[in-house]
Protein backbone atom coordinates (compact mmCIF):
# COMPACT_ATOMS: atom_id res chain seq x y z
CA UNK A 1 0.00 0.00 0.00
CA UNK A 2 1.23 3.52 -0.81
CA UNK A 3 2.81 4.96 2.33
CA UNK A 4 1.67 8.50 1.50
CA UNK A 5 -1.93 7.22 1.44
CA UNK A 6 -1.30 5.57 4.80
CA UNK A 7 -0.20 8.94 6.20
CA UNK A 8 -3.22 10.74 4.74
CA UNK A 9 -5.59 8.17 6.30
CA UNK A 10 -4.22 8.49 9.84
CA UNK A 11 -6.91 10.39 11.80
CA UNK A 12 -6.52 12.60 14.85
CA UNK A 13 -4.50 15.66 15.85
CA UNK A 14 -2.47 14.49 18.86
CA UNK A 15 1.33 14.46 18.86
CA UNK A 16 1.21 10.67 18.48
CA UNK A 17 -0.95 11.03 15.38
CA UNK A 18 1.45 13.66 14.02
CA UNK A 19 4.40 11.36 14.72
CA UNK A 20 2.70 8.44 12.96
CA UNK A 21 1.95 10.58 9.91
CA UNK A 22 5.50 11.95 9.87
CA UNK A 23 6.96 8.44 10.10
CA UNK A 24 4.82 7.22 7.21
CA UNK A 25 5.80 10.23 5.09
CA UNK A 26 9.47 9.74 5.91
CA UNK A 27 9.22 6.10 4.82
CA UNK A 28 7.45 7.21 1.66
CA UNK A 29 10.27 9.64 0.90
CA UNK A 30 12.95 7.04 1.57
CA UNK A 31 11.51 4.01 -0.19
CA UNK A 32 8.81 5.05 -2.65
CA UNK A 33 9.89 8.19 -4.48
CA UNK A 34 12.70 10.53 -5.36
CA UNK A 35 12.64 13.59 -3.13
CA UNK A 36 12.28 16.97 -4.83
CA UNK A 37 13.45 20.31 -3.58
CA UNK A 38 10.57 22.53 -2.41
CA UNK A 39 10.31 25.98 -3.95
CA UNK A 40 8.15 29.05 -3.31
CA UNK A 41 7.50 31.40 -6.24
CA UNK A 42 6.06 34.84 -5.48
CA UNK A 43 4.83 36.91 -8.43
CA UNK A 44 3.73 40.55 -8.49
CA UNK A 45 0.56 40.53 -10.55
CA UNK A 46 0.30 44.25 -11.23
CA UNK A 47 3.91 45.10 -11.92
CA UNK A 48 6.45 44.31 -14.64
CA UNK A 49 9.32 45.76 -12.64
CA UNK A 50 10.52 44.73 -9.20
CA UNK A 51 12.73 47.34 -7.57
CA UNK A 52 14.79 46.91 -4.42
CA UNK A 53 12.22 48.48 -2.09
CA UNK A 54 9.39 46.33 -3.42
CA UNK A 55 11.53 43.22 -3.14
CA UNK A 56 12.35 44.12 0.46
CA UNK A 57 8.72 44.77 1.45
CA UNK A 58 7.48 41.47 0.04
CA UNK A 59 10.42 39.43 1.31
CA UNK A 60 10.22 40.77 4.87
CA UNK A 61 6.46 40.28 5.08
CA UNK A 62 6.70 36.67 3.88
CA UNK A 63 9.58 35.92 6.25
CA UNK A 64 7.81 37.41 9.26
CA UNK A 65 4.52 35.68 8.44
CA UNK A 66 6.34 32.35 7.99
CA UNK A 67 8.19 32.80 11.28
CA UNK A 68 4.96 33.54 13.15
CA UNK A 69 3.18 30.48 11.78
CA UNK A 70 6.31 28.43 12.49
CA UNK A 71 6.17 29.60 16.10
CA UNK A 72 2.70 28.17 16.67
CA UNK A 73 3.57 24.98 14.77
CA UNK A 74 6.33 24.46 17.34
CA UNK A 75 4.29 25.78 20.26
CA UNK A 76 0.55 25.45 19.56
CA UNK A 77 -0.39 27.08 22.87
CA UNK A 78 1.68 30.22 22.32
CA UNK A 79 0.57 33.45 20.63
CA UNK A 80 2.88 36.10 19.18
CA UNK A 81 2.25 39.41 17.46
CA UNK A 82 5.87 40.28 16.66
CA UNK A 83 8.79 38.16 15.53
CA UNK A 84 11.86 37.38 17.58
CA UNK A 85 15.17 36.66 15.78
CA UNK A 86 14.92 33.08 17.05
CA UNK A 87 11.61 32.61 15.23
CA UNK A 88 13.21 33.67 11.93
CA UNK A 89 16.22 31.43 12.52
CA UNK A 90 14.02 28.40 13.08
CA UNK A 91 11.82 29.02 10.00
CA UNK A 92 13.96 30.82 7.41
CA UNK A 93 13.11 31.50 3.77
CA UNK A 94 16.20 31.29 1.57
CA UNK A 95 16.46 33.55 -1.47
CA UNK A 96 16.98 31.50 -4.63
CA UNK A 97 16.59 34.05 -7.35
CA UNK A 98 14.80 36.94 -9.00
CA UNK A 99 13.46 37.03 -12.55
CA UNK A 100 11.23 39.73 -13.99
CA UNK A 101 8.28 40.17 -11.65
CA UNK A 102 8.91 36.93 -9.72
CA UNK A 103 10.94 36.03 -6.65
CA UNK A 104 11.97 32.51 -5.71
CA UNK A 105 12.56 31.18 -2.20
CA UNK A 106 13.87 27.84 -1.02
CA UNK A 107 13.97 26.08 2.33
CA UNK A 108 16.70 24.62 4.57
CA UNK A 109 17.86 21.07 4.05
CA UNK A 110 15.87 18.53 6.05
CA UNK A 111 19.02 17.57 7.93
CA UNK A 112 19.07 21.05 9.46
CA UNK A 113 18.12 21.50 13.15
CA UNK A 114 14.68 22.86 12.20
CA UNK A 115 13.59 19.65 10.45
CA UNK A 116 10.34 18.46 11.96
CA UNK A 117 11.62 14.89 12.33
CA UNK A 118 15.15 13.50 12.31
CA UNK A 119 14.70 11.50 9.11
CA UNK A 120 11.99 13.84 7.89
CA UNK A 121 11.18 15.30 4.51
CA UNK A 122 9.64 18.58 5.59
CA UNK A 123 11.27 21.45 7.46
CA UNK A 124 9.53 23.83 9.81
CA UNK A 125 9.80 26.57 7.16
CA UNK A 126 7.96 24.52 4.56
CA UNK A 127 5.26 23.43 7.02
CA UNK A 128 4.76 27.05 8.06
CA UNK A 129 4.39 28.26 4.47
CA UNK A 130 1.89 25.47 3.79
CA UNK A 131 -0.21 26.48 6.78
CA UNK A 132 0.04 30.15 5.85
CA UNK A 133 -1.32 29.27 2.41
CA UNK A 134 -4.32 27.60 4.08
CA UNK A 135 -5.46 31.03 5.27
CA UNK A 136 -4.88 32.98 2.04
CA UNK A 137 -7.43 33.37 -0.79
CA UNK A 138 -7.35 30.91 -3.67
CA UNK A 139 -8.17 33.70 -6.12
CA UNK A 140 -9.55 37.22 -6.31
CA UNK A 141 -13.14 36.09 -5.77
CA UNK A 142 -12.50 33.92 -2.71
CA UNK A 143 -14.46 36.08 -0.26
CA UNK A 144 -14.88 33.16 2.14
CA UNK A 145 -11.15 33.18 2.82
CA UNK A 146 -11.36 36.81 3.95
CA UNK A 147 -14.09 35.96 6.47
CA UNK A 148 -12.15 32.92 7.64
CA UNK A 149 -9.09 35.01 8.50
CA UNK A 150 -11.10 37.01 11.03
CA UNK A 151 -12.11 33.78 12.78
CA UNK A 152 -8.55 32.60 13.34
CA UNK A 153 -6.30 32.87 16.36
CA UNK A 154 -4.29 36.03 17.06
CA UNK A 155 -1.01 34.80 15.55
CA UNK A 156 -2.63 33.71 12.28
CA UNK A 157 -4.43 37.03 11.89
CA UNK A 158 -1.19 38.86 12.62
CA UNK A 159 0.73 36.79 10.07
CA UNK A 160 -1.87 37.41 7.37
CA UNK A 161 -1.75 41.09 8.30
CA UNK A 162 1.95 41.12 7.36
CA UNK A 163 1.02 39.97 3.85
CA UNK A 164 -1.88 42.42 3.69
CA UNK A 165 0.32 45.40 4.57
CA UNK A 166 2.93 44.44 1.97
CA UNK A 167 0.31 44.07 -0.77
CA UNK A 168 -1.13 47.47 0.10
CA UNK A 169 2.35 49.02 -0.32
CA UNK A 170 3.26 47.14 -3.52
CA UNK A 171 0.77 45.22 -5.69
CA UNK A 172 -1.38 42.11 -5.87
CA UNK A 173 0.68 38.95 -5.45
CA UNK A 174 0.46 35.33 -6.44
CA UNK A 175 2.10 32.50 -4.51
CA UNK A 176 2.96 29.09 -5.91
CA UNK A 177 4.45 26.48 -3.56
CA UNK A 178 5.96 23.30 -4.96
CA UNK A 179 6.21 21.20 -1.78
CA UNK A 180 8.51 18.31 -1.03
CA UNK A 181 5.55 15.99 -1.53
CA UNK A 182 2.02 16.44 -2.81
CA UNK A 183 0.50 18.76 -5.36
CA UNK A 184 1.44 22.35 -6.10
CA UNK A 185 -0.35 24.92 -3.92
CA UNK A 186 -1.38 28.25 -5.44
CA UNK A 187 -2.74 31.27 -3.58
CA UNK A 188 -3.07 34.99 -4.22
CA UNK A 189 -4.06 38.28 -2.66
CA UNK A 190 -5.29 41.26 -4.63
CA UNK A 191 -5.02 44.86 -3.51
CA UNK A 192 -8.82 44.93 -3.21
CA UNK A 193 -8.79 41.93 -0.87
CA UNK A 194 -5.93 43.46 1.10
CA UNK A 195 -7.90 46.68 1.51
CA UNK A 196 -10.90 44.80 2.92
CA UNK A 197 -8.75 42.77 5.31
CA UNK A 198 -6.68 45.72 6.41
CA UNK A 199 -9.82 47.57 7.45
CA UNK A 200 -11.22 44.54 9.28
CA UNK A 201 -7.98 43.63 11.03
CA UNK A 202 -7.61 47.13 12.43
CA UNK A 203 -10.93 47.00 14.26
CA UNK A 204 -10.71 47.05 18.04
CA UNK A 205 -11.90 43.97 19.96
CA UNK A 206 -14.22 44.26 22.91
CA UNK A 207 -17.45 42.88 24.46
CA UNK A 208 -16.19 39.37 25.12
CA UNK A 209 -18.88 37.00 26.36
CA UNK A 210 -19.80 33.34 26.58
CA UNK A 211 -22.83 31.40 25.39
CA UNK A 212 -24.11 27.86 25.70
CA UNK A 213 -26.20 26.82 22.71
CA UNK A 214 -27.85 23.63 21.50
CA UNK A 215 -28.26 22.55 17.92
CA UNK A 216 -26.92 20.29 15.19
CA UNK A 217 -23.33 20.22 13.94
CA UNK A 218 -23.75 20.93 10.26
CA UNK A 219 -20.13 20.71 9.12
CA UNK A 220 -16.46 21.46 9.68
CA UNK A 221 -13.62 22.79 7.53
CA UNK A 222 -10.64 20.90 8.92
CA UNK A 223 -7.86 22.84 7.21
CA UNK A 224 -9.25 26.24 8.15
CA UNK A 225 -10.52 24.96 11.52
CA UNK A 226 -14.03 26.34 11.18
CA UNK A 227 -17.22 24.71 12.45
CA UNK A 228 -20.84 25.21 11.41
CA UNK A 229 -23.62 24.76 13.98
CA UNK A 230 -27.33 24.99 13.17
CA UNK A 231 -29.15 26.29 16.24
CA UNK A 232 -32.46 24.79 17.36
CA UNK A 233 -33.98 28.14 16.38
CA UNK A 234 -32.90 27.61 12.77
CA UNK A 235 -30.05 30.12 12.49
CA UNK A 236 -26.49 28.95 11.77
CA UNK A 237 -23.31 29.81 13.67
CA UNK A 238 -19.84 29.50 12.21
CA UNK A 239 -16.63 30.06 14.07
CA UNK A 240 -13.13 28.95 14.92
CA UNK A 241 -12.32 25.67 16.62
CA UNK A 242 -9.22 24.54 18.51
CA UNK A 243 -7.24 21.71 16.83
CA UNK A 244 -7.77 19.40 19.83
CA UNK A 245 -11.55 19.52 19.30
CA UNK A 246 -11.51 18.55 15.60
CA UNK A 247 -11.76 14.82 16.23
CA UNK A 248 -14.67 15.28 18.64
CA UNK A 249 -16.46 17.48 16.12
CA UNK A 250 -16.06 14.86 13.39
CA UNK A 251 -17.60 12.22 15.66
CA UNK A 252 -20.62 14.44 16.30
CA UNK A 253 -21.28 15.68 12.77
CA UNK A 254 -25.00 15.87 11.92
CA UNK A 255 -25.90 15.10 15.55
CA UNK A 256 -27.52 17.19 18.29
CA UNK A 257 -24.96 18.81 20.58
CA UNK A 258 -24.53 21.37 23.32
CA UNK A 259 -21.72 23.82 22.63
CA UNK A 260 -19.93 26.30 24.88
CA UNK A 261 -18.86 29.34 22.84
CA UNK A 262 -16.67 32.37 23.36
CA UNK A 263 -18.27 35.35 21.62
CA UNK A 264 -16.33 38.47 20.63
CA UNK A 265 -17.93 41.54 19.09
CA UNK A 266 -15.95 44.28 17.37
CA UNK A 267 -16.68 47.98 17.37
CA UNK A 268 -15.22 50.36 14.81
CA UNK A 269 -13.96 53.85 15.64
CA UNK A 270 -17.18 55.35 14.30
CA UNK A 271 -19.28 53.18 16.65
CA UNK A 272 -20.43 50.50 14.22
CA UNK A 273 -20.71 47.04 15.76
CA UNK A 274 -19.37 44.18 13.73
CA UNK A 275 -20.70 40.67 13.44
CA UNK A 276 -20.05 38.41 16.45
CA UNK A 277 -17.05 36.11 16.11
CA UNK A 278 -17.43 32.68 17.72
CA UNK A 279 -14.82 30.33 19.15
CA UNK A 280 -15.81 26.81 20.16
CA UNK A 281 -14.54 25.98 23.65
CA UNK A 282 -16.41 22.78 24.52
CA UNK A 283 -18.83 20.40 22.84
CA UNK A 284 -21.02 17.65 24.27
CA UNK A 285 -23.24 15.23 22.38
CA UNK A 286 -26.93 15.17 23.30
CA UNK A 287 -28.67 11.83 23.70
CA UNK A 288 -31.70 11.24 21.51
CA UNK A 289 -34.56 8.80 21.46
CA UNK A 290 -32.73 6.74 18.87
CA UNK A 291 -29.38 6.41 20.68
Amino acid sequence: MNLRKVAENIPGGTWLDDLARASALAAHAKFERTCRSPLLRVSLLESTRLDAYTFSDISKSLQDATAKIGHIVRNPQGEITYVQPADREKAPLIQRGLAGNAMFFGFPETSAPDALINDGIETLSERAVKELCDFLPVNGSDDGALDAVLLQRDTVRNAVSDIVNAVMKTSSIGLSLTPTYGEEITRSMTTEQAKVLQSSLRESREDVGYETVTGRLDGVRTRRRIFYLERDTGSTIQGAVAPDLLDEIKLNLDRPVTARLRVVRTTTIDGRRGKPVYELLEIHSESSLFD
